[in-house]
């Protein structure tokens, strides 16, 4: 139904611009501000908003998208989906996440380019919908991946912070991670859980484009250092440090594409 409307019509509807503000390279992410972005940025070319907000800006020469693509696998699906009606070619996703494996640590950085399915907005971009798909493997792009790794390290020299490649559990649920979630992941390997990787990877392979995910890590609920307990002051400062330099990360990291 959807796929008759014309690409014009969508984008303004959904991102509230032109097919042409949305580049080749363009950044996502449900919770950096866009103003972390168009602080570093050394022209900024146009503001948007329509369901998602974003900006098309200049950096170091390069013209790149970035979009809010608000929390959840719904939406940030979504907003990958309907990319697939401009010209751009490769997306980079960027979050935080609650650290599985036991050598994560607050702040470190964790880039993938695989993630289990533990949301439903997978099925309906799988060939049939009606065929549940939790617990599956789906894969982003590996050159992406060794882009951002490369660029990560470059940057937290000195800083106590560490890099891994890692694969996540996407979830649509917080308060569904208890026990038996948690040991199901350990199953499948996971290093890390959050809400929408795997939704950008099914959708970014429905739509023919490249994608890879840098997420920091913000909790550590195996450890008893959660959304809602136990974490220090030491902890927090940890993961903003992270968070700081992650706009800065992704935008250097274009330039290498």
């Amino acid at each position: 139904m959807y796929e008759n409307i014309d690409k014009k019509t969508m984008i303004k509807t959904l991102f509230g611009c032109e097919v042409e503000d949305i580049k080749e390279d363009v950044i996502i992410s449900p919770i950096w501000s866009l103003n972390s972005f168009t602080e570093k940025a050394e022209k900024i070319i146009k503001h948007f908003k329509g369901w998602y907000k974003g900006v098309a800006l200049t950096y170091k020469g390069k013209d790149i998208t970035v979009i809010n693509s608000c929390i959840g696998a719904p939406l940030t699906g979504d907003c990958v989906i309907a990319l697939g009606y401009t010209s751009c070619k490769n997306i980079l996703f960027s979050g935080s996440a609650g650290g599985i494996n036991g050598l994560y640590n607050f702040g470190d950085i964790v880039v993938s380019d695989c993630a289990i399915i533990g949301e439903g907005f997978s099925r309906f971009h799988k060939k049939d919908f009606k065929e549940d798909c939790f617990g599956e493997e789906v894969y982003g792009s590996k050159a992406l991946a060794d882009i951002l790794f490369n660029k990560s390290n470059d940057y937290v020299g000195g800083m106590g912070i560490s890099v891994y490649k890692g694969k996540v559990f996407s979830t649509d649920s917080i308060l569904g991670e208890n026990k038996k979630s948690f040991g199901f992941m350990m199953e499948k390997g996971c290093d890390g859980v959050e809400m929408e990787l795997s939704a950008v990877f099914t959708a970014s392979k429905a739509i023919g484009r490249n994608a890879a995910g840098l997420i920091t890590i913000s909790d550590l609920p195996l450890k008893y250092k959660s959304l809602f307990e136990g974490v220090k002051e030491k902890d927090i400062k940890a993961y903003e440090d992270s968070a700081r330099m992650l706009p800065e990360i992704l935008m250097e990291a274009v330039l290498d594409i």
